[in-house]
């Protein structure tokens, strides 16, 4: 039973490192100067706080929860398609 957490943990561990190295990397690649700027604005609260802090911020929030969600949906698949295969 232990083992078993210890191995979600870890999937869970691995998939957010890799979603966190991964994802600001392709928007910061992706982006135009323009649209970085915006987006460090809407994400400032119109420049309250340093805008690529926020952005930063809001690409490893982001990155976090796209690990976490797909871990989650990736698991139901799994479930699903090996009861499909036991019957």
């Amino acid at each position: 039973m232990m083992a078993g957490k210890k191995r979600k943990a870890f999937i869970y561990v691995t998939t957010v490192i890799i979603f966190f190295l991964i994802i600001p990397e392709f928007i910061f690649r992706i982006l135009s100067s323009e649209h970085l700027s915006w987006l460090g604005y809407v994400t400032s609260f119109g420049g309250v706080i340093n805008p690529l802090l926020s952005v930063m911020i809001f690409m490893g929030i982001l990155s976090i929860m796209l690990a976490i969600t797909t871990v989650y949906f990736v698991g139901k698949i799994y479930q699903t398609l090996s009861q499909y295969k036991r019957n």
